[in-house]
């Protein structure tokens, strides 16, 4: 690994006066990959100090002749098993930041000089690390809103990019499946890590949330990890997204699940239903063959979670 400190001419480089590029050779499996990690400065102390951040951790110093030590250390730091983290887990209130690695099948998350906790599911292995950090006073009291956050990386930065929307499945008797769904660097594709591999489509309108469904349900029914390919819905789109979305879709009418209308949508490959989510500003997708089908899944999720529609006193 060879770290190079560059001045950066671009129009934000006030507040980013260098550029560490590190170059890959062996260390990891991203063997000649170039990275550019943003070197921030801060003159709000007493003097000034400068400071990369790499997958969430940060590192400091008052002398820039050191930033290339520093970020080499802190990069190697979090090499583990030939490879960088795929996601962090971030608990806000502790502050905690928490690497998580895709090795082969498994999905593995990191604790500082505590265990680690592995499984093919990543839900599984946020499961198990919110238990831990609520066992050890890091996370509030069990079933609260106290939660882990996922961000993903940056491949370019380094730095955290927070999820577009997420890929769920939640079936009685089968592990959940719950994977986090970013846009790449260049803004041109979306991608999310399923059945071992990175699966990504091109932006397209909106559509691009049904192809990636699509494609992650297929891969998962071949790694017998999904019996029924619309177990898999899309959750939690930000509004701007679902309304790029709903622009390619045609309407239905509405649906009845406990008591809540949901909307109602189709195209060319399935029928959808809308959950509105207002506390979170998110929407949430129930996906069918049919009508029915679609009001009886979110009948059944909705059951599951105790959501019915509140009366007006």
């Amino acid at each position: 690994m060879k770290v190079t400190l560059r001045e950066n001419t671009a129009v934000d480089k006030n507040e980013v006066p260098y550029i560490a590029d590190i170059e890959v050779f062996t260390l990891t499996v991203d063997a000649n990959s170039v990275f550019e990690v943003p070197v921030h400065i801060n003159n709000s102390t007493d003097k000034t100090t400068y400071n990369v951040e790499i997958c969430g951790f940060r590192a400091e110093t008052d002398k820039i002749e050191e930033i290339a030590y520093i970020t080499e250390d802190l990069f190697a730091s979090l090499v583990n098993r030939a490879r960088l983290p795929s996601y962090v887990f971030i608990a806000r209130g502790a502050g905690g930041v928490y690497p998580v690695y895709t090795v082969d099948h498994e999905v593995l998350a990191t604790t500082p000089g505590g265990p680690l906790f592995q499984h093919i599911e990543l839900a599984k292995v946020r499961e198990y690390l919110s238990d831990y950090l609520h066992d050890i006073g890091i996370l509030g009291e069990k079933g609260s809103s106290d939660k882990l956050h996922v961000r993903g990386i940056d491949l370019k930065t380094l730095g955290l990019r927070r999820p577009v929307f997420y890929l769920k499945k939640r079936v009685e008797g089968e592990n959940d499946f719950w994977a986090p769904v970013f846009k790449t660097a260049d803004g041109k594709r979306i991608y999310t890590y399923a059945a071992n591999n990175r699966r990504e489509v091109p932006i397209s309108g909106g559509q691009e949330v049904i192809f990636l469904r699509e494609l992650v349900a297929q891969a998962l029914l071949t790694d017998n990890r999904l019996t029924n390919i619309h177990d898999l819905r899309p959750d939690r789109l930000f509004p701007n997204y679902w309304e790029r979305l709903k622009a390619t879709l045609t309407p239905e009418g509405h649906i009845k699940a406990n008591d809540i209308e949901m909307p109602i949508y189709s195209n060319n490959f399935v029928y959808i239903a809308v959950e509105t989510r207002p506390d979170e500003n998110r929407f949430s997708l129930f996906v069918g063959k049919d009508v029915e089908n679609v009001r009886r899944r979110a009948e059944e999720d909705l059951t599951r979670r105790g959501v019915t529609a509140v009366t007006p006193e």
